[in-house]
């Protein structure tokens, strides 16, 4: 099992639109994170020539790089899932920059959206072969291909795994609330095939509200999510992955945010891996997540 400080990790899209190789300095100097996401804003920065200063800091900090997240990723319904398959051929072969990338910064995975808001309009056993193919290729350079749930997918992940128990998945606590899923119908979908969690937290008022995943979304333990409930769900399915926050940058006020939510995060999952290992649930774990109140904006 990963030790708690490795398994608490953060994305740099949290602190788009500063430069990359901006934020990872802040996330190794001043935030003292050990596992961090890329998201990658450009070609050039999937470029080894780029990675390489990103690498050395990060080896010189004892930082593992996770994931790579692409910027292509709201472009891929026109890249992979069009009828012009000579496209999607040619896209997939365009996804190497990403593979190439994740593999010489010793990251395990590549990050990928899919149909996002986009109504799938090919059958499911189509769109898993089409998914299969891309990891295909990712397996080439050593990382592994994840689907995200972002959007309409979370409306076909138990077909999904259904049709090809091989998908591997990242989880988003925001996007299954905003397409209108609870979270632990999500994990229940996903199964064990979940590899990868971007964390975070909602701020939603009544059952009323129309969700917005960008003006709900909060830092972990910033908003009002039931962990206790999320992560006895994961614990069920034993998942032993990084737990990436991934929020934007206008849903927190500072980098002391950060690091309170970085603490909080780590309190909780120390509890969590220590009910995991008995397989009991501790009274631990349960005061881990009461004791920070609600922080509401």
């Amino acid at each position: 099992m990963k030790h708690t400080q490795h398994k608490t990790g953060i994305s740099t899209a949290c602190f788009y639109p500063m430069l990359l190789e901006d934020s990872f300095d802040l996330i190794c100097d001043k935030l003292q994170y050990k596992t961090c996401e890329l998201f990658v804003n450009t070609q050039s920065e999937t470029e080894i020539k780029f990675l390489k200063d990103i690498k050395s800091k990060a080896d010189d900090n004892g930082v593992k790089i996770a994931s790579i997240h692409p910027h292509l990723s709201g472009l891929e319904p026109v890249l992979f899932l069009s009828e012009y398959k000579r496209r999607t051929y040619d896209s997939i072969k365009l996804y190497d920059m990403f593979f190439e990338a994740a593999q010489f910064l010793g990251a395990d995975y590549v990050i990928f959206h899919g149909i996002s808001t986009r109504e799938l309009k090919m059958s499911i056993e189509e769109y898993a072969d089409i998914f299969l193919m891309i990891n295909n290729e990712a397996k080439k350079f050593g990382v592994e291909f994840l689907h995200e749930n972002v959007a309409n997918i979370n409306a076909h992940l138990k077909n999904l795994t259904s049709v090809n128990p091989d998908i591997k998945f990242t989880l988003d606590f925001k996007h299954s609330i905003a397409a209108g899923f609870d979270i632990c119908d999500t994990i229940d979908a996903m199964g064990k095939n979940i590899a990868h969690v971007h964390l975070n937290d909602m701020m939603i008022e009544n059952s009323t509200q129309t969700v917005s995943k960008t003006e709900m979304c909060r830092l972990p333990f910033y908003g009002n999510l039931d962990y206790t409930k999320i992560f006895k769900k994961l614990r069920e399915i034993n998942y032993n992955g990084s737990f990436i926050t991934e929020v934007y940058r206008y849903n927190y006020k500072n980098d002391d945010e950060i690091k309170e939510s970085k603490k909080r995060v780590e309190d909780f999952l120390k509890s969590w891996e220590s009910d995991v290992v008995r397989g009991i649930v501790l009274p631990a774990f349960e005061k881990s997540y009461a004791k920070y109140p609600t922080a509401k904006q």
